[in-house]
């Protein structure tokens, strides 16, 4: 099974990254990287060490607790292979540079998890979430995960993603051949994780209070051993093609 990380670290070389990018964290640990778009993407930083610390307390993944915030085309986004995206409002579409880099980030291993906070049905940060994936997937759009996605059992056996509200009882997603680079939960998954400085939870989970944080904080271990473990397609020099022009199954 390839892991995403050995497939980002490989890719990192190949686009002769600079030293200070290399060297950035230790390779074998797994961290945090929101992406920042700007106005209307947000930073949960204590949500994500949070998930880190339980990933590490459950599972033999070893995690550093670090979380770090970076625009999509400064080259440091190889070093992470999990990166989030969340927001409450429309943002600025990146430059083509930007919108690249990062579409190259996706095909070579790393993975994206879009959080949207509001959890509105047709709020500005969805539209601008839909606009960005099809910049990035031409020939693909954001669709229901099937309830035997592995995602919903990477791990733990889930039968829906909770988050700091249960609104909606699917995750959307971009599946590229048998892999799904990008995962889109819309119940604010973060608000659910997220801590104050005295370690306590900043917002109620509605409707099902703590029992739902719990199901929350499963939810991001397995989308964290997702992000790990799914394989990718073993000739990557013609993944962006292939994508391009939808024959990649």
């Amino acid at each position: 099974m390839t892991r995403r990380r050995d497939v980002l670290a490989g890719l990192g070389a190949s686009l002769a990254l600079p030293s200070s990018a290399l060297g950035f964290g230790s390779p074998t640990r797994v961290d945090m990287c929101e992406l920042d778009l700007g106005s209307g993407t947000l930073s949960r930083p204590n949500a994500w060490k949070r998930l880190l610390y339980e990933v590490e307390g459950t599972t033999s993944v070893e995690c550093e607790e670090r979380n770090v915030r970076l625009p999509p085309d400064d080259p440091e986004l190889f070093q992470h292979p999990f990166c989030i995206l969340l927001g409450n409002d429309g943002f600025t579409q990146p430059n083509p540079a930007a919108t690249e880099q990062l579409e190259r980030y996706l095909q070579y291993g790393g993975f994206l998890l879009i959080d949207d906070v509001t959890a509105s049905a047709k709020g500005p940060f969805d539209q601008a979430v839909r606009a960005l994936v099809r910049r990035l997937f031409p020939t693909r759009q954001l669709g229901r995960l099937p309830t035997d996605h592995s995602v919903y059992r990477t791990f733990f056996l889930l039968k829906r993603p909770l988050g700091r509200l249960d609104r909606f009882d699917y995750l959307e997603g971009v599946t590229v051949g048998n892999v799904t680079p990008v995962i889109y939960c819309r119940n604010d998954l973060s608000g659910a994780l997220d801590r104050g400085g005295d370690g306590r939870p900043v917002h109620s989970c509605v409707p099902g209070g703590e029992h739902q944080r719990r199901e929350a904080l499963k939810l991001g271990i397995n989308l964290v051993m997702y992000s790990l473990t799914a394989n990718y397609k073993k000739d990557q020099a013609h993944v962006r093609a292939l994508m391009r022009e939808g024959r990649l199954e």
